[in-house]
């Protein structure tokens, strides 16, 4: 809704420019065709006025887009602010309110003196596309550009810039072919001295802008209604795993348990599943059963590390990765190829449990956090060539927690002082990813200064989310992720209360 309703507006807008003085001076330059008798001349300098147009509008509010989804924050506020813009801009333009601020500048007209015409209207329709380098007609313009830095999409950003861009050649094309008749130069001649035009333009584009703001408005009520209300797959559970429409966790106080797609649950032989394409596994004894998930008949059996306490599993189609605490002490990482359960291979070691986290695999695509005194980070690796990859890095300030992948999907928590965050993005180095899921951290905050006395300063580290005094009652733990929905464990108080919520992928938080 919100994509076609400033879409439309966009159209209206860039329609409106035809009454600036750039507008005008376009329709003069393409329509003459500089003297040039020849129609192709003036009909190629149409198109390439309208490739420039889009472009320059593309380049513009899928600009600003892009500019919102790096900046993140609160996607509600932003909602909340491009409402609160886009309202006013509305009245404005119903109003017909002079347009401020201005921007009085014009396209170089030694251009079309000193180019071939169909580059110098394309190189003009670059700048009339761009929205800000010369006249602003409608205050829908502005509008428009806290919409597209609100709505979190560069695709958003790229409609709206291509039809404004559209919306500035419409003119261009509909009347330059008209002007050598009287019929035509009667309309340029109407649109330079009837502003009612104009105004009525901007009223149309008021009602595409209020259109918008209801579409705002709906997104945030949604946001709201979804807050902390997520779907309970299991209680008493943790440490989900999810592959090919089948999810397994580990009961607590119990063992492991597989839920099918049409939602039976059956009790696995023993603990820690993992599920990975079409293979499940789970501790039994001493050893690791790898097993198929459909039939549960054992496809490969291997022992667990020597003097060590399995800790999780992974597991996939062609590899089972094992990690394991150690008796004397730290954690290790360890490949095992299904083609050969003999043979294993070290991926990592760390003196102190903590530092290696939950491994998660895809195919031969294993990813894990490793963590320190001063950073987090999330480190892919092929076991197929041992190529190792840092797709998210952090400082010693926060926490890269429990990365699964599903394809090159990564879903990752991010937890500080602050908030704890579930991620979800392309599984690239370094590449945007989009929240899913916010709480606050459990961590207790400071005021800064003792109650009761002067208080000359504040020490506190502030947090926008939440005031000083206890933190938040849940903690995040353990993941999964499939196809359409991630799975986070929730940790309240009594950790025999843990519960695995459904948090859908298409979630706006």
């Amino acid at each position: 809704m919100l994509a076609v309703s400033a879409g439309l507006t966009a159209v209206v807008a860039g329609i409106a420019g035809a009454w600036s003085p750039c507008g005008l001076s376009m329709l003069d330059t393409i329509g003459s065709a500089l003297g040039d008798a020849r129609r192709s001349m003036m009909l190629l300098a149409v198109a390439t006025f309208t490739i420039g147009a889009v472009l320059g509008g593309v380049v513009t509010f899928g600009g600003l887009a892009l500019l919102g989804e790096l900046l993140g924050g609160d996607g509600q506020l932003r909602d909340v602010l491009a409402g609160v813009i886009a309202s006013a801009a509305a009245v404005a333009d119903w109003r017909g309110l002079r347009i401020a601020p201005q921007i009085r500048r014009q396209v170089p007209e030694r251009w079309r003196w000193i180019m071939p015409l169909p580059l110098a209207c394309g190189l003009y329709g670059v700048l009339l596309g761009l929205g800000f380098t010369t006249f602003v007609l409608a205050f829908a313009v502005w509008a428009l550009a806290a919409i597209s830095v609100a709505g979190d999409s560069v695709s958003l950003g790229i409609i709206v810039g291509a039809a404004f861009g559209v919306g500035r050649a419409i003119p261009i094309a509909c009347l330059t072919p008209q002007l050598g008749s009287e019929d035509g130069q009667r309309r340029l001649d109407r649109i330079s001295v009837d502003p009612r035009l104009w105004l009525g333009l901007r009223r149309v584009g008021a009602l595409g802008l209020t259109l918008c703001v209801v579409a705002l408005a709906a997104a945030t009520a949604l946001g709201n209604s979804l807050g902390p209300k997520l779907t309970t797959l299991a209680s008493s559970a943790t440490d989900p795993s999810a592959a090919g429409g089948l999810v397994a966790w580990q009961s607590i106080g119990g063992g492991g348990v597989l839920q099918r797609a049409t939602g039976a649950e059956s009790p696995l032989p023993g603990d820690l599943p993992a599920l990975g394409n079409a293979n499940v596994a789970w501790e039994q004894g001493a050893d690791i059963v790898v097993a198929n998930a459909t039939t549960l008949a054992t496809e490969a059996t291997v022992p667990l590390p020597a003097r060590a306490t399995l800790s999780a599993l992974a597991v996939s189609a062609s590899w089972l990765v094992i990690s394991a605490l150690p008796v004397g002490g730290g954690a290790e990482l360890v490949a095992v190829s299904l083609a050969d359960p003999t043979t294993s291979t070290p991926i990592s070691t760390a003196p102190l449990a903590g530092e290696i986290g939950r491994p998660a695999i895809h195919g031969s695509d294993l990813v894990f956090s490793a963590s320190s005194a001063r950073s987090s980070a999330i480190i892919e690796v092929d076991l197929a060539t041992g190529t190792r990859t840092k797709l998210h890095a952090t400082h010693a300030n926060y926490s890269l927690q429990n990365p699964v992948l599903s394809g090159r999907r990564l879903l990752y928590e991010k937890v500080g002082r602050c908030e704890q965050k579930l991620l979800v993005g392309p599984a690239t180095r370094g590449a945007r990813s989009r929240l899913l899921l916010g709480l606050p951290s459990t961590v207790r905050r400071d005021p800064g200064y003792q109650p009761g006395y002067q208080r000359n300063w504040d020490s506190a580290s502030h947090c926008p989310n939440r005031a000083a005094g206890p933190g938040g009652k849940i903690t995040l733990g353990t993941i999964a992720l499939d196809g359409t929905n991630a799975y986070v464990t929730e940790y309240p108080a009594d950790v025999a209360d843990a519960r695995i919520e459904v948090v859908p992928l298409d979630r706006r938080s």
